[in-house]
């Protein structure tokens, strides 16, 4: 039977067997394979016809999944032992002589179950490879196909994949759709890939084609609205990144909704959970790096031996590119660089050429943030048309092949026509950020006219970096600043700048243009600084109800269990005073705390009543919201936590993470009201004895939150900034004045 079965997929596979590739001179191994999905028995059977270049030894090793059993009718299978991963199993084959193909068959059953990685920040469930009633999820760790170990293909591969589903489901893979005359779906990938994905489930399909571009979506209930969103934002993002780096390199692109809450993208679509879809930001913030990373990770590839350098550059033209088209891109440099300061303490940090993934808020603060930042400053170094250039040589160069940071920098060096080596070792070999002061500004005697002498240090321990620090000046009789950079070598430098007005003000990297650790009262009390705190004491109300303690108990439970950082909890009535110079939680209303924290927030605009709260310009109900603020108590971080109904507390602490930049929140809880089924009048059998028949109990309505939704967010103003000063004039006089209107700057695509 198993040989009938392989001979159909020779047959259907044929015409696609040994094809090669456009552009590409070294041949590569291609996988044929036909899976069949069995969801209740968690299993599946695999038969995969493997063609090889021609020159490949007749033996070679390959890995596979431990759990599946692999047999051959043209080769000989030799077990080897453990791989490295404890899943996984090594193989050899044999080929038989003067042949460059052979087929492996195998069946099994692949079950991780979901399984919290990290306890931390903005971290998602995730599993090695999952087969269930609910739906597939399968990737190259998974080892649900055999992982070749051949150098000349470094690690490349191409493939066709026909897939068997259960009746109403569909599978998603790489690559171009057809179907086979069976009805089974096939996806085929000609462009080398690195891995094979495989998504299936039970899924409602819409389907949208402009400008050339095929865009899916995949949703496991109908929602036409939210699908047409999606696919018309998938249109416009290719749309613009095709004209800003090169063609779109695959078929298709699907937006796929996950069983679980993931964030993924994949060569050619991306697989996001149910409440991430939802989110009214995702489809101009997520959506759009993941389309990116089809050209940046997903079809030229990283070399992770050398850093990942896709993560910062996808930041930088996806969420970067969307704020600085709406203006705000000074802001999201602001809480990038805000991040680092709260999360990235000394024994936290790496160079970026260690960087592989993100795996808690302090590696995603150095390998998403500091990475953008240097692309940032690039960009500035040599300007849009040059930086646009040198992505789209390096594109050309690096398509469907691994890249580094050299291989950036070569690229960016050969555009700019200068060589940019300094500016790549600094920011990619060494840790650390600089820290500036501005240390005087001074008007100075020019006869008829004015200068300004304008001096600024470096003050971090580590050696000096080479920075172009922008400074802006704020003159008398004129609403626009005067912009200047200065250039530093070392650790102090300054300079002389000649002005046809008065300098009554300075500003330095008001932008925030500078990668570099922020000075604490340049940031506003976020919560990032007390979820990045290594110690931390939670304080529990003593007073609040049961139903209140339990939940706030239980949050601090397991915020205590987090691998990055010390939690002490305490209950209110336990201290008599808060610690010094330690970062702080209090839970509740009731805490007996809160009027000391109430006291920190005088110089903001919050205001406390018995029944209502006035936050950022909203009157918020005591009752029906639930509320977290931040501030700062003896420059130490203290953030308060509270809600009158216990059920909004589970959703508040779950949302937190992904308002980490902000100083408060707030959230409305959806309160949804469900009456329970009246139990039928019960029937008397006629064996029944004689007697009086059961009453049926009186059904009750059942309410519950289903979600809650954020009413009121913002960040507390600076006001103290150690980067502005007032000019000292010449008479020894300083005017405190508002910075003066900075130059309009263009995003780099519209």
């Amino acid at each position: 039977m198993m040989r009938y079965f392989l001979c159909l997929i020779l047959t259907f596979f044929a015409a696609s067997a040994g094809a090669e590739i456009s552009g590409y001179v070294q041949p590569l191994p291609n996988h044929q394979l036909h899976v069949e999905l069995y969801p209740e028995q968690h299993s599946l059977k695999v038969d995969d016809y493997i063609s090889l270049p021609r020159g490949t030894p007749r033996t070679i090793v390959f890995s596979l999944h431990a759990d599946l059993n692999p047999t051959s009718i043209d080769a000989e299978i030799k077990p080897l032992g453990n791989a490295r991963e404890s899943w996984m199993r090594k193989y050899s084959v044999t080929a038989r002589p003067g042949h460059d193909s052979f087929s492996i068959s195998y069946a099994g059953k692949i079950f991780h179950p979901l399984q919290q990685e990290q306890r931390e920040a903005r971290s998602f469930e995730s599993t090695i490879g999952i087969i269930a009633e609910d739906g597939v999820m399968l990737n190259g760790d998974s080892g649900w196909y055999p992982h070749l170990e051949l150098e000349s293909s470094n690690g490349l591969f191409n493939f066709t994949v026909k897939i068997a589903t259960p009746r109403n489901w569909r599978a998603i893979s790489q690559g171009a759709r057809s179907t086979a005359k069976d009805g089974d779906v096939v996806w085929k990938e000609r462009t080398p890939q690195k891995e094979i994905h495989l998504i299936a489930g039970y899924f409602k399909e819409y389907v949208f084609s402009a400008n050339g571009i095929l865009t899916l979506v995949y949703l496991r209930n109908e929602d036409m609205k939210l699908a047409q969103r999606y696919l018309e934002a998938a249109v416009r993002y290719i749309d613009m990144y095709q004209k800003l780096i090169a063609p779109y390199p695959y078929a298709k692109f699907a937006l796929v909704e996950n069983f679980w809450e993931t964030g993924y993208g994949m060569p050619s679509f991306t697989l996001l959970g149910s409440q991430v879809i939802r989110l009214p930001f995702i489809i101009d913030s997520s959506y759009p790096h993941e389309i990116l990373h089809n050209w940046w990770g997903n079809s030229t590839y990283v070399d992770y031996a050398k850093g990942n350098w896709s993560e910062g550059l996808t930041a930088y033209m996806a969420d970067h590119l969307l704020k600085e088209q709406k203006g705000f891109g000074a802001e999201y440099r602001r809480s990038t660089l805000q991040k680092y300061a709260d999360f990235v303490t000394a024994g936290r940090d790496f160079p970026l050429t260690k960087f592989t993934s993100r795996n808690s808020a302090s590696s995603e603060a150095v390998g998403y943030g500091k990475s953008m930042m240097m692309f940032h400053m690039l960009r500035r170094r040599i300007e849009d048309d040059r930086f646009k250039l040198a992505l789209q040589n390096f594109y050309k160069q690096f398509q469907f092949k691994q890249a580094s940071f050299a291989d950036l920098e070569s690229s960016f060096s050969q555009a700019a026509n200068k060589d940019l080596n300094p500016f790549f070792n600094q920011w990619t070999e060494r840790t650390g950020a600089p820290q500036l002061r501005l240390v005087s500004a001074q008007e100075e005697d020019d006869g008829d006219g004015f200068e300004l002498l304008v001096k600024i240090e470096q003050t971090q321990p580590e050696p000096a970096y080479l920075l172009d620090v922008p400074i802006v000046v704020t003159m008398a009789g004129d609403s626009n600043v005067y912009s200047t950079v200065i250039n530093m070598t070392e650790r102090q430098a300054e300079k002389h700048i000649p002005l046809k007005s008065r300098p009554l003000r300075v500003d330095i990297d008001p932008e925030f243009d500078i990668f570099r650790r922020l000075d604490s009262q340049e940031m506003p009390a976020a919560f990032s600084q007390v979820l990045g705190a290594e110690d931390i004491l939670i304080v529990l109300p003593r007073n609040a109800s049961d139903e209140l303690k339990e939940q706030y108990n239980r949050i601090a439970q397991e915020w205590q269990q987090q691998p990055t950082h010390t939690a002490q909890i305490k209950w209110d009535d336990e201290i008599d005073q808060l610690p010094k110079k330690t970062a702080i939680w209090l839970f509740g209303w009731e805490n007996k705390f809160r009027d000391e924290f109430q006291h920190s927030l005088d110089s903001t605009a919050v205001q406390f009543t018995d029944t209502n709260i006035l936050l950022g310009g909203e009157k918020l109900s005591k009752a029906a919201d639930a509320f977290t603020i931040a501030t700062q108590i003896d420059k130490a971080p203290v953030a308060w936590l509270a809600a009158m109904d216990a059920r909004m507390l589970p959703m508040l602490a779950r949302k937190l993470p992904h308002y980490a930049k902000y100083s408060y929140i707030a959230f409305n809880g959806m309160e949804i009201v469900e009456e329970a089924p009246v139990p039928e009048k019960p029937k008397r059998s006629w064996l029944e004895f004689p007697g009086p028949a059961e009453i049926p109990k009186v059904a009750k309505a059942v309410s519950y939150i289903a979600d809650i939704n954020n009413v009121a967010k913002g960040v507390w103003p600076v006001t103290n900034s150690p980067m502005v000063m007032a000019v000292r004039q010449k008479d020894g006089k300083t005017k405190n004045v508002p910075q003066g209107n900075l130059a309009k700057r263009n995003a780099l695509v519209r």
